[in-house]
């Protein structure tokens, strides 16, 4: 079934709906993979995927697990153990990076294994997200030239296709109904509008919200367990937000123009903060939730990218976010440990490569 997505009269008419196609049976799925293999993966590439072992693999040591490390099925958080079905805390990231070249996916989890996973092609913007929320982050890029979201479920392996987008528009995966999994979902900078397609019962929100200019933020800033509409305003280093427990806005200013979002939950509170990168200082500015205080740290060199994430490892076992970064020219995460405020430094992928931390557990 198709559903149409309501534009101003303005617009390009142009099918916004959300059509999934999944597998009726394991049979079917391994035809489908089988028909991809023979063709070449026609349906995602112009040409074959290499093979794993032909292309230049990321180089580096996994971390070393603390010594009362969970089961698979659980996440560590300091001295208790959280079950990664639950929504109000993020789980641990792995570092990973999706390399357009080959369009393959590179992952080194905390189980100290790499992972590689070949999904998409070069002009394809990667959009991971925990669409059937078992807990495990999906693969999944976001096709601009058609509007399509090709998925591969963690849960099962099964291939979903989702018509959902323009051209232009922003993927920003997100769990905005609360339910545990990753709703499809985009910001259309031409009409300043939100489109959500709803995992929870198949429906689709719009929000106006933002301005030409703005750059998308979604993030759970009150705390309640579903992702805000949010946006930051360089104009005026601001966020704004639209929060989810009570539908009224706010605002918060921090930095300067020119800065860089990079919000995350630094205090563990299980609220986000607004937090900013300059990257002409490498400073970071961050605003705990918990007391309203202000903290700033020097992190990085002016080319990094900013990867805030919560790296756990021996030596960082609590739910806050680190302050983080990834060298493009040599591959090098820089990571911050909050717990300690030492420095970890790991070699996981190379120049041209896009990294794409979160909670991948393969």
């Amino acid at each position: 079934m198709s559903k149409k997505v309501k534009r101003s009269s303005g617009e390009k008419k142009e099918s916004n709906g959300f059509i999934m196609f999944a597998s009726a049976n394991r049979g079917l799925v391994l035809l489908v993979v089988m028909v991809l293999a023979t063709v070449g993966w026609a349906t995602l590439s112009s040409r074959p995927v290499l093979p794993i072992l032909s292309t230049p693999l990321p180089t580096g040591t996994p971390p070393t697990l603390p010594a009362n490390a969970p089961a698979r099925d659980y996440i560590y958080a300091g001295s208790s153990l959280i079950s990664t079905v639950d929504q109000f805390r993020e789980p641990p990231n792995d570092l990973a990076v999706w390399r357009p070249s080959d369009g393959i996916w590179y992952i080194l989890n905390s189980q100290q294994q790499a992972v590689y996973y070949p999904w998409g092609i070069s002009t394809d913007i990667p959009a991971p997200g925990d669409f059937d929320g078992d807990g495990k982050t999906d693969f999944c890029v976001f096709r601009a030239s058609n509007g399509t979201w090709y998925i591969v479920y963690s849960s099962n392996g099964s291939i979903q296709y989702a018509s959902y987008g323009m051209s232009d528009d922003k993927p920003v995966p997100a769990d905005f109904d609360g339910d545990g999994r990753s709703d499809v979902a985009l910001w259309r900078p031409s009409n300043q509008t939100w489109y959500i397609n709803r995992s929870s019962d198949g429906g689709n929100t719009e929000v106006q919200f933002g301005a030409s200019g703005d750059a998308p933020t979604p993030a759970d800033f009150d705390g309640d367990g579903k992702t805000d509409v949010a946006i930051w305003r360089d104009s005026t280093h601001s966020f704004w937000v639209s929060r989810s427990s009570d539908g009224q806005p706010s605002s918060f200013s921090i930095g300067a123009t020119g800065d860089q979002p990079v919000v995350g939950d630094y205090d563990g509170d299980g609220k986000t903060d607004f937090a900013v990168r300059r990257a002409s200082t490498n400073y970071w500015y961050i605003h705990f939730s918990s007391d309203g205080s202000d903290y700033s740290q020097a992190w990085g060199n002016s080319s990094d990218t900013a990867v805030p994430g919560r790296y756990n490892d021996a030596q960082d076992t609590d739910a806050k976010t680190d302050i983080a970064v990834w060298r493009p020219s040599t591959g090098v995460w820089y990571i911050r440990r909050s717990s300690t405020g030492t420095e970890r430094a790991v070699q996981w992928g190379m120049t041209g490569d896009k990294p794409v931390p979160a909670n991948w557990k393969r």
